[in-house]
């Protein structure tokens, strides 16, 4: 069974291999660029991204 089919992307904070999904770049890029955009939460023992703040720091700084 293909696991991307069952993951909910749709979510505002993301594991980091939900948002490399989102974004088509490496776990190494996404981690690097989230911790630039300050978007990495940590709850519990886990760490998530908030997309929204990834995705505005993306059009930000990365426009052609």
């Amino acid at each position: 069974m293909n696991m991307s089919t069952n993951r909910n992307l749709d979510g505002e904070l993301l594991s980091l291999d939900q948002m490399c999904e989102i974004l088509n770049l490496g776990r190494t890029t996404t981690r690097t660029m989230a911790k630039e955009a300050r978007a990495v939460r940590k709850i519990g023992r886990s760490f998530r991204i908030k997309k929204s703040v990834l995705l505005d720091y993306i059009e930000q700084n990365y426009k052609n």
